[in-house]
């Protein structure tokens, strides 16, 4: 036997367990075993048998989504010589990573994620050099994140601490990592400033360390990660000015998140300014600023920073899903063009300056299902177009100067009456009748 793989099938809820018990000793016996597969058996418990140390051939060794309990066994572990692939994600390990995984340098991935495993990186870790793939996320991990990460593991692709206790600062070293695509150090205690030289890592495709204590500013040299797709760095100490290359930086961003953070500057800095090969004169006034989105952006969400200026004209954006700058210092009006971000599904304008009418080309925005504009010094009436809505979920209009009667239809007429407090004159269902005059 080479091979022995036991997963559970997949069964609507409610789930009901496929095999019980504990690993057997006798596992230990299949000398010639180069895979150990046993997934998401929810009633297999206990701990990692030691006749397991005899499995000198095993290659893989995943055993995931479980029960396992007590210490991860590195007396066992080393001595899988062979051992190039190791996953204990989601069971109920506790106590410190063993170090005695630093003595198989043949590793390629380690995933001790959605564990209870606590203390510091062991130094004998820095031995991994073939190391690819490092998954300590969801743990009760702590200390410093090792320098040696980026001096000694030069293979790492992925990389995630996410949602454990580390603290202190982003090693610089990690910028080294020329073959890293994936980093997530998000939700820790990690302080100090985004280094500088973080645009170094050119094949990076997700970054997310959001949920930190990390202070300064956004590094310029980010804005030139021609691969970056995903960008979180929302929930810090962010400060200062919005770096000028984020109007024309990240070609392939699809989602960036800098909400609650201390971030200033005009929204305009998160706008292309459209060529003039491609300027809608057709339609628009000479004085018009045109704008339009990066093309393949689905999620921007600036929320909660000290944005200022006015939303501009929009000329483009049919992948943009999400749209959030609530809680800055927006003014201006609603452009009549928000109509053109056909695909919006979430539009959070809400406790701005925003003033003005409700542009009534936003019932044409067939794709929403959240809209909240409360907040604001809005004035008139909302429109009578709004009728057509009937996919919106949800939407708030509270604290404004709105007046005139509700739309008479789904779900307008059937929102709480808080959706609408806070304005002047507005009636008709959920609020009480109309006057007749």
């Amino acid at each position: 036997v080479v091979a022995l793989q036991l997963e559970a099938p997949p069964l609507p809820p409610p789930r009901r367990s496929y095999m019980e018990g504990a690993l057997s000793a006798s596992l230990g016996g299949l000398e010639f075993l180069e895979t150990l597969v046993i997934r998401d058996m929810a009633r297999i418990g206990g701990a990692i048998p030691a006749s397991l140390s005899r499995l000198s051939r095993l290659k893989q060794l995943y055993l995931e989504g479980s029960m396992l309990a007590g210490g991860v066994p590195g007396s066992v572990l080393s001595g899988m010589a062979s051992l190039q692939y190791l996953s204990l994600a989601g069971n109920r390990f506790e106590g410190k990573l063993p170090p005695e995984l630093g003595s198989l340098p043949g590793l390629v991935q380690i995933n001790l994620a959605g564990n209870r495993l606590s203390g510091e990186v062991p130094p004998s870790y820095k031995n991994l050099s073939r190391l690819a793939y490092l998954d300590l996320s969801n743990n009760l991990l702590s200390g410093a994140i090792p320098a040696f990460f980026g001096q000694q593991l030069k293979s790492l692709a992925m990389l995630d601490l996410s949602n454990n206790g580390f603290s202190g600062e982003i090693p610089a070293s990690l910028c080294g990592l020329r073959n890293l695509t994936d980093l997530s150090l998000r939700h820790n205690k990690l302080t100090g400033v985004i280094p500088s030289q973080i645009g170094s890592i050119s094949s990076l495709n997700s970054l997310s360390i959001d949920s930190n204590l990390l202070v300064g500013s956004i590094p310029e040299s980010l804005f030139g990660l021609q691969k970056l797709w995903n960008l979180n760095l929302s929930r810090n100490g962010l400060s200062g000015s919005l770096p000028p290359g984020i109007r024309h930086g990240l070609p392939s961003l699809v989602s960036m998140d800098l909400s609650h953070n201390h971030l200033v500057g005009g929204i305009d800095h998160f706008f292309r300014s459209i060529s003039p090969a491609r300027r809608l004169t057709k339609n628009a006034s000479s004085d018009m600023s045109v704008i339009f989105l990066p093309r393949q952006l689905q999620h921007l969400d600036l929320s909660k920073n000290s944005i200022t200026g006015a939303l501009p004209e929009f000329g483009a954006g049919a992948s943009l899903r999400w749209l959030d700058v609530s809680g800055n210092a927006i003014g201006g009006q609603i452009p009549s063009s928000v109509w053109r971000l056909v695909g919006l599904q979430r539009l959070d304008i809400s406790r701005n300056k925003i003033r003005g009418t409700i542009p009534a080309s936003v019932a044409s925005m067939a794709s929403l299902r959240w809209l909240d504009i409360s907040g604001n010094a809005l004035v008139g009436r909302i429109p009578d177009s709004f009728a057509r809505m009937a996919r919106l979920r949800h939407a708030s209009f509270r604290g404004n100067k709105l007046c005139g009667k509700i739309p008479q239809a789904r779900p307008f007429n059937l929102l709480p009456a808080a959706a609408y407090a806070g304005n002047l004159c507005l009636c008709g269902k959920p609020l009480p009748p109309c006057r007749q005059i």
